[in-house]
């Protein structure tokens, strides 16, 4: 259950970080929007209050810039001096290079800056800033002015900007051809301006994510039901299973008792048949409620000293009682050394073997050959099962050992079964710390072989 847990909270942090990273994505795209604007309004503002101190020029009947550059004394292309009535001299030679160069337009407003200053009408960064509060087209950020000298130390300032680490700062915008002063503003962009700007999309996008949340959270929870009530079921059904174990062991004693005291041949025959019938139902609830716990819980290995020939001869009696109309030949080669006694889980070991021999047997056409090879390889036990049955296709011999997982065969091919067997056999052979596998070609037969430590 605790992957479920982990799978929503994964899913939670991503969908979080999503938004905010989409939110974030806003409000860099706002930041950039607003920079773009308040560098248009600055600009637009310098143009405006240039314009007002030419009108308060006018007014006071100053000489124009058209008088000043007709007055323009000889001197070097990018000079300016002040006439003998205190205002700057321009060559018109000068005044066309510059019109005809790529930055005209900016170094005209400069020498205007420039005429402007020398009689006397400097720039206000009050009237600035008052014009630049007056636009329509931006927000009303906090920000500041800044006037500086040539040596960039700052001369005044106005605005109400009162971080120290404004969002933007603008470049030095030179006042005027000579240097003399530069103009600056900084401002700040806060989050509470972006939220009340994109209030709806917001609203919006934490709907979004409030829904998703709560369909995760509902899936949370509905998959813990079921996880609850799987687990009842589950309980249940193995506690009744379990309780079959305790009379079937009886019936098996009972078996036993009346083959021992019935003189008739062919009622010992039968009685043995039964017997091994019975054996073969308790490995099937052995193997059910194995099956049902081996992703929770580790099996309990019951370990003893057996002897696997002796186990190998009494299945291969049960299924030539379970299997007596069905032609068959099974042959055991014993390479074990003589009195070699394996430390091992008896039964389950003996459930793997019977598992093996009865597919073999099952799997295959009448008169089939099954041999079963008993060896040491590397020091471990090496039970080897083959047979020439219809064998198995490469395409499904990787799934073999899959819980549930049967091999599709054609329906005069099909055999019952719950496709338990082999899953259940591997993980009795991997809790023994050893290994089985699989060697098959379709037509050829099959060998399986398993090897588990002899200690």
């Amino acid at each position: 259950m605790k992957k479920y847990y982990y799978i929503t909270f994964i899913a939670i942090v991503a969908t979080v970080c999503l938004q905010a990273k989409y939110i974030w994505g806003l409000y860099n795209q706002y930041v950039t929007e607003n920079i773009i604007k308040i560098e248009m309004e600055t600009e637009k503002a310098i143009e405006d209050e240039k314009w007002i101190r030419r009108v308060l020029q006018s007014i006071s009947m100053i000489p124009t810039t058209e008088e000043y550059s007709s007055e323009i004394k000889s001197q070097k292309p990018d000079t300016v001096r002040l006439s003998p009535r205190d205002a700057d001299m321009i060559r018109s030679t000068t005044v066309k290079q510059i019109a005809a160069g790529k930055f005209a337009a900016e170094r005209i407003h400069g020498l205007e800056q420039d005429i402007l200053q020398a009689a006397g009408f400097p720039l206000n960064l009050n009237t600035l800033d008052s014009l630049w509060r007056a636009s329509d087209s931006i927000v009303r950020h906090p920000h500041q002015f800044f006037l500086y000298d040539k040596d960039t130390v700052m001369i005044s300032s106005v605005g109400d900007l009162e971080s120290h680490t404004p969002d933007y700062v603008s470049q030095l915008h030179p006042i005027g051809t000579k240097g003399l002063q530069y103009l600056q503003i900084k401002a700040d962009i806060p989050m509470s301006h972006f939220l009340r700007h994109q209030l709806w999309t917001l609203a919006l996008s934490a709907c979004m994510m409030l829904l998703v949340l709560l369909c995760l959270f509902f899936q949370l929870t509905a998959i813990r039901r079921k996880e609850a009530l799987l687990r009842k079921r589950e309980m249940t059904i193995n506690g009744t299973i379990h309780d079959l174990k305790s009379p079937l062991n009886s019936v098996i004693t009972m078996m036993g008792w009346l083959k021992q005291t019935t003189p008739d041949k062919e009622t010992k025959e039968m009685l043995e048949t039964s017997k091994a019938g019975v054996r073969r139902l308790i490995s099937n609830i052995e193997a059910l409620l194995m099956t049902a716990r081996m992703d929770r819980h580790q099996v309990v290995l019951n370990k003893s000293l057996i002897d696997v020939p002796e186990m190998a001869e009494g299945v291969k009696k049960e299924l030539s009682c379970l299997y007596p109309v069905k032609p068959h030949t099974i042959c055991i080669i014993n390479e074990l050394p003589a009195g070699l006694q394996v430390m091992a889980d008896g039964m389950y070991i003996e459930n793997v073997i019977r598992n093996l021999m009865e597919n073999a047997l099952k799997y295959s056409d009448a008169g089939v050959m099954i041999e079963v090879s008993l060896s040491i390889v590397n020091e471990r036990l090496c039970v080897s099962v083959k047979d020439n049955g219809w064998g198995i296709a490469p395409c499904h011999q990787r799934k073999l050992f899959t819980q549930f997982y049967r091999v599709p065969r054609s329906e005069e091919q099909q055999q019952k079964g719950y496709g338990i067997g082999l899953a259940q056999s591997k993980y009795i052979i991997n809790e023994h710390g050893g290994e089985i596998m699989v060697k098959s070609a379709e037509g050829e037969g099959s060998t399986f072989t398993f090897m588990i430590p002899c200690r």
